[in-house]
């Protein structure tokens, strides 16, 4: 039976000293103590009382789940509380920092050099703003959300009382920087005493190698685990390459989890296929916290969380009352519409998507299933763009044997699409600006973010860009982007008459800056090796960039293949020389 404290009853403090806090799935055993992860504790406390006195808020951000986990813990026994900024992008620190007194970050090395001053323990009343965090929506500003302690405790007891983790390992491929993966991964090993991996595992090959360790694991050795619970979201479960070695996970994998979008059914029975479990989906927000529960191969509705209580009105919305709101007596109107069903009810969309173009009032919601009827569209989504004076762009996903590869067969298509929308809406609120992807492009959270609209429409801002369409990760240092030539790019302007050309350079620089952002390509551009310029890019031109990076003792090498249907268009090899880096906390 798994043993629960609440988080105002600090099970960090009580938690048997040899147990085991963390585990790294190296073999050999090692691990993570509860008795070393109170040594972090108070290490980063007296990093923390050399920088500010008790009461802080601090901007904390760590990619390292256990130096996460420790560093807030310090920060609530110190009486201070946490902002969680959903990256560490310069951008989103700057414009967070107002609202806290410091920025508490990565470290370099040397934080746990002088671990004898025990961690000091305070005062976690329920009222107190344990964290802030911010929504994500698609468009408009972030806005601020105060958790207590007696919210996320409300929240964390529900989760027990579904699934408790019995003393399993928690592997997690989402951020704990947003509430869901701060509950699962985090918050809910710390309070049911439970081992938490001692890195993200963000791809596929790193899952199935942590659970081949798990298999491995000795007889002998009492304080391993020997199974686990994977923290998941849409995008990595619905890219699961079935040609990996996932027997280990029908032996050791115990419980999925799901949030932050709904998974649709065919990605739930892929997922249920490969790893020989269901995936329990969990739907809420940011704002709500979790609402109700699926696993689609039971039912495809959706079931209430303990404790939630659902109604709609008139109008099919959505009115929650829930103990992990501010105000757990108040009824709360939702923007998604229901249709209750005997154990729970179904989503039917959102009601708010209104929006005004062209002076026309419009459902947003509506435009995007006219869109859905059309032939080879998977998913649709419309949205106006306030860089354009409000008329819409739309975000088409089709499949693969649909994708238009050149200007004449994406004009087809557009021309086709705009038919279609012209039989049931007017001519000045059809979209304007089309972006064609092959696979839905998401967050790590498994959203449509602000961020993600903003590079899929950049090009409209900056000419000189090219239409960015999705990026895949193979793993840490490759990556593949879609990219299209914009018709009116900048640097076709003149070059040639009479068939403008994308000048090769151009394509080298395109590289650099999309490895900078999606690899984290750092240090100074030395030379270039082996270009080869094969086929002429022409706009209207879809193209998959493919880099990866090679680091060396002096930098790294970043090798690129530019190739679209007719070949390869750009290959070769950009030297970079390190820079020096300083201390980033």
């Amino acid at each position: 039976m798994t043993r629960q404290r609440r988080l105002v009853d600090a099970p960090w403090r009580h938690a048997p000293s040899q147990g085991t806090m963390g585990w790294n799935g190296d073999f050999g055993g090692s691990r993570i103590s509860w008795a070393g992860f109170r040594e972090r504790i108070g290490a980063w406390q007296r990093r923390l009382d050399k920088l500010a006195p008790p009461g802080q808020r601090w901007l904390l951000y760590h990619s390292d789940p256990v130096a996460f986990a420790a560093a807030l813990i310090a920060l609530w026994e110190r009486g201070d509380s946490a902002v969680l900024p959903a990256d560490d992008r310069p951008e989103t620190l700057d414009t967070l920092s107002r609202l806290a007194t410091a920025r508490l970050g990565e470290v370099t090395g040397g934080l746990l050099a002088d671990v004898d001053q025990a961690p000091r323990w305070g005062d976690l009343r329920p009222d107190r703003v344990a964290v802030s965090l911010f929504t994500s929506g698609s468009t408009g500003d972030p806005k601020q959300l105060d958790k207590s302690f007696a919210q996320l405790d409300a929240e964390l007891a529900a989760h027990l009382a579904l699934w408790p983790l019995d003393g399993r390992l928690v592997i997690s491929q989402v951020s704990h920087q947003h509430i869901y993966g701060l509950l699962f991964a985090i918050l809910r090993p710390l309070c049911e005493g439970a081992p938490m991996a001692t890195r993200a595992c963000r791809y596929p090959e790193t899952l199935s190698a942590w659970l081949q360790r798990l298999d491995n694991v000795s007889e002998d050795d009492i304080q391993a685990p020997r199974s686990a619970v994977l923290i998941s979201a849409p995008p990595p479960l619905e890219r699961l390459p079935a040609e990996l070695d996932w027997h280990p996970a029908r032996e050791r994998l115990a419980r999925i989890h799901s949030s932050g979008a709904p998974l649709s059914a065919a990605a739930s029975a892929h997922a249920r296929t490969v790893l020989g479990i269901g995936v329990s989906e969990i739907y809420g927000s940011s704002e709500t916290g979790g609402i109700a529960w699926r696993d689609q191969q039971f039912n495809d509705h959706w079931a209430p969380l303990p404790g939630i209580e659902i109604r709609n009105d008139a109008e099919g919305r959505l009115w929650l009352r829930s103990p992990f709101l501010a105000d757990p007596s108040a009824w709360e109107c939702q923007a998604d519409r229901i249709a209750p069903v005997a154990d729970g009810f179904r989503l039917l969309g959102r009601s708010d998507r209104i929006a005004k173009v062209g002076g026309k009032r419009l459902s947003l919601t509506g435009m995007d299933r006219s869109l859905e009827t059309c032939h080879g569209v998977l998913q649709a989504r419309t949205l106006p763009l306030a860089t354009r004076d409000n008329r819409l762009g739309a975000i088409v996903q089709l499949a693969a044997e649909c994708i238009p590869h050149d200007h004449a067969t994406r004009r087809e298509l557009i021309q086709a699409l705009r038919a279609r929308l012209l039989s049931a809406f007017e001519p000045t609120v059809i979209p304007r600006y089309w972006r064609f992807v092959e696979t839905w492009p998401t967050n790590a959270q498994g959203k449509l973010s602000a961020e993600i609209v903003a590079l899929l429409f950049a090009d409209l801002q900056d000419r000189r860009l090219p239409r960015w369409l999705g990026v895949e990760n193979n793993g840490a240092q490759a990556c593949r982007v879609a990219l299209e030539v914009p018709e009116r790019l900048a640097y076709c302007q003149g070059h040639f008459p009479g068939q403008p050309v994308v000048p090769g350079v151009v394509t080298l620089q395109w590289a650099a800056s999309l490895a900078r952002r999606h690899l984290g390509l750092d240090g100074s551009f030395h030379r270039l090796e082996r270009v080869k310029f094969p086929q002429l890019l022409l706009p209207g031109d879809r193209v998959w960039l493919s880099l990866t990076w090679r680091p060396d003792a002096e930098g790294g090498r970043l090798v690129i293949d530019l190739s679209g249907q007719r070949g390869c268009h750009a290959s070769g090899r950009m030297h970079y020389v390190a820079t020096e880096i300083g201390d980033a906390s």
